[in-house]
């Protein structure tokens, strides 16, 4: 979606007031390990994800003096990969009042080419459509009993099937993400979004739903922070601030003493935050 000015503006304006406030108030999880808040829109915009939501002091040590401001967490779905003992809504409302912005993830049933743990949506197109209905009903309640703001984005989480990919089974993929964006958009409105390998995974062939996905997520592991680099995708496709990238995959990395396995990301697209949506233009 294309953001008016004005009201951009005033987003920033309210998330900077808003730190300003917090900070006073004590709501920082820990003042210690507190970042300045973003003085510029251009400050936002890089970040992480991790299979399991780290805990607070790990996300403590990620934010002290660190580039990162957001983090992608996979808030549930019947092939999420982790236990999430630390994914409460405790945790969330404790690491936004810290700064960190999060972009929640979705992972669901899986294109039926791969035949995934046998946790794959139907070839069937109307039988695809209603499932991906009904995993934004799932997605919508997770998001919601975790704290997040209405109008938060969700990130859906679709493998890349590789050389399996069938006419029918491409058939059916659109067809399950039009009823993950056509449920999503029903009110209280979500943006929806889709992750997932930019080549591979044939980000570009969903270009074509109407309404179409709000945001995308590509896996381009160039190690390249830019959303504009990203292969096999035009460059006009969800060109205006609707796009983010895992430019590298797992690795560990360590920030004041903490080490992590953890994937990093780049956005120029919507995030949630403790004052509501905005989004980061770090990468271009």
């Amino acid at each position: 979606m294309i953001m008016k000015v004005r009201a951009h503006v005033r987003r920033i304006v309210n998330v900077l007031l808003c730190s300003v406030v917090l900070l006073a108030a004590g709501s920082v999880a820990d003042s210690s390990f507190a970042k300045a808040a973003p003085a510029a829109e251009a400050q936002l915009g890089k970040g992480l994800d991790s299979c399991t939501a780290p805990s607070l002091a790990q996300m403590n040590a990620f934010w002290k003096n660190t580039p990162y401001t957001y983090w992608g967490i996979y808030i549930g779905g019947s092939t999420r990969g982790c236990n999430q003992p630390n994914l409460t809504a405790d945790w969330v409302h404790r690491v936004t009042a810290q700064g960190w912005a999060l972009l929640p993830i979705w992972v669901g049933p899986q294109n039926p080419c791969m035949r995934y743990q046998a946790r794959y949506f139907s070839k069937t197109a109307s039988k695809a459509y209603a499932q991906g209905k009904h995993e934004a009903v799932l997605a919508y309640k997770a998001m919601h009993a975790l704290g997040l703001p209405d109008n938060s984005p969700i990130d859906y989480d679709l493998e890349a099937s590789g050389g399996k990919n069938t006419a029918a089974c491409q058939s059916a993929t659109k067809s399950f993400l039009q009823g993950w964006v056509n449920q999503l958009h029903v009110a209280p409105a979500q943006r929806a979004g889709l992750y997932t390998s930019s080549c591979s995974g044939l980000l570009d062939n969903f270009a074509s739903l109407k309404p179409g996905l709000d945001f995308i997520d590509g896996a381009s592991w160039d190690r390249k922070p830019s959303t504009m680099t990203m292969p096999c995708v035009s460059s006009n496709h969800w060109a205006k601030h609707g796009r983010h990238k895992q430019y590298r995959g797992g690795h560990a990395e360590s920030w004041n003493k903490v080490r992590l396995n953890v994937d990093s990301r780049c956005g120029n697209s919507y995030v949630a935050g403790n004052s509501g949506i905005t989004y980061g233009r770090v990468c271009s």
